[in-house]
């Protein structure tokens, strides 16, 4: 599996629609219904700054993000691969 770290990017007037994707996104998550190769692992909301930040662990980037536009998402969406360096209680 690949971490995938992706940034959502809002107009003030794409907030409804922006929250209506994430809601179906964290329902399919906890529901266990997202496609096969994905796992939401975390999903930070900056409301006042109109940005969320998703942790992914997927098969492929590419299977992610053609999963995210077959939502039609109207906003900018970044996905990068990453590679944990550090988390707290392994040292």
């Amino acid at each position: 599996m690949t971490e995938v770290i992706v940034v959502h990017k809002w107009k003030d007037e794409q907030k409804d629609q922006v929250m209506k994707f994430a809601t179906t996104i964290m329902d399919m998550a906890k529901s266990k219904k997202l496609p096969a190769g994905l796992k939401l692992e975390e999903l930070f909301l900056a409301d006042k700054e109109n940005q969320a930040v998703c942790r992914w662990d997927v098969d492929t980037l590419d299977h992610l993000m053609e999963t995210a536009k077959s939502m039609k998402p109207t906003w900018d969406i970044q996905a990068t691969e990453v590679t944990q360096k550090f988390k707290k209680g392994l040292f």
